[in-house]
């Protein structure tokens, strides 16, 4: 069994140097961002040190509670990540593993850090110091960020201040009730499969409706994307007139940071780009099928959820085996109004 050190008391005077194993996935990484929030106000003089995919560096590199990122390529063994870290000469005196696998412990313990916090998972009991059991959920505290804050609390942090660290922080371009051009942003893909998909030309529609809803403002859209859904973005730009753009595979992630930061407000499917707007402030207008809000919903208030409710959702299959019903019972009306009440809420 593994052994838990003893819970520290917060804010820790401990100058603790901790390695953070980042999750892989931009919108996971995007909801374990509470969590080293929260690591971060219970060691303020210690040291936080993210070990991460590079794709993903330049979002850790963007968290004013982050001191150092180290990025390693897709496809290493966890031994080469191993002798990355330890290449830096950095010294760790505890990791925290965000993801589940066994894997990313042996690549910590292969890096040197040999006091390792996480969820007692995949077999990996006997590589960590600290194995934590999986929380207890509440109808509350069902989202997957809490179960990221969950490790960062059994490691010291202060669970009494979680609304604090899932908040949303303010929009970088409020929407102004008197400005005449507003930025929408649109994801219309899902790297993870069709059934989280909303059809383009509801999309299309609803940015129609939303334009006739505010004649007296142009309404400029980006379309976002990864370079496989290119052509997913000119098929919805060919069915909105202008002005528009199709931004999809000709951003990185730091481009995309920089793009979303220039909007008002985005409408997405439950996708890593939605985790990420939320985490910068913009609002979003989320469109749920076959995958559940109640887990994955953009962390913080402001934001919109469309969902149609129906016998089989969610299901969490990438591709639906039937009629596609949680998303074709979603009228473009529906997602035009979610816009609408965005744009018309009153700044707090």
């Amino acid at each position: 069994m593994p052994k838990a050190f003893p819970p520290r008391s917060f804010p820790s005077e401990d100058p603790i140097h901790w390695l953070i194993r980042s999750p892989n996935p931009l919108g996971d990484a995007c909801m374990a961002l509470p969590a080293v929030r929260a690591l971060r106000a219970a060691y303020p003089k210690g040291r936080i040190t993210v070990c991460t995919r590079e794709n993903l560096s330049p979002l850790w590199e963007a968290q004013p509670e982050v001191d150092h990122v180290i990025g390693f390529g897709k496809g290493l063994s966890p031994w080469q990540v191993g002798k990355t870290l330890r290449s830096t000469g950095l010294t760790f005196d505890r990791g925290l593993l965000l993801p589940n696998s066994f894997r990313s412990a042996l690549e910590l313990r292969f890096g040197g850090v040999s006091r390792l916090v996480g969820y007692n998972r995949s077999g990996r009991g006997f590589l960590l110091s600290q194995g934590i059991a999986a929380p207890t959920e509440t109808p509350e505290r069902r989202h997957q960020a809490f179960r990221y804050l969950h490790l960062a609390t059994s490691a010291g942090a202060d669970d009494s201040r979680a609304s604090e660290w899932m908040a949303r922080p303010a929009a970088p371009r409020p929407i102004e009730h008197d400005q005449s051009e507003l930025h929408l942003g649109i994801c219309p893909g899902a790297e993870y499969g069709n059934a989280k998909r909303y059809p383009i030309e509801r999309y299309a529609e609803a940015v129609a409706r939303c334009r006739a809803r505010f004649p007296e403002r142009t309404i400029r859209v980006s379309v976002y994307g990864s370079p496989a859904e290119r052509d997913i973005g000119e098929s919805l730009i060919s069915l909105i007139a202008g002005p528009r753009a199709n931004l999809a595979g000709s951003t990185s992630i730091a481009g995309l940071v920089d793009e979303l930061r220039t909007c008002h407000l985005l409408a997405t499917n439950d996708t890593g780009t939605m985790h990420l707007a939320a985490s910068l402030g913009v609002p979003t207008v989320a469109i749920f099928g076959s995958t559940d809000p109640t887990l994955t919903a953009p962390l913080g208030e402001g934001h919109e959820v469309v969902q149609h409710k129906v016998d089989c959702n969610p299901c969490f299959l990438r591709e639906c085996p039937i009629d596609y019903r949680c998303m074709l019972r979603i009228e473009a009306s529906q997602v035009a109004d979610a816009m609408a009440a965005v744009v018309s809420r009153p700044r707090s």
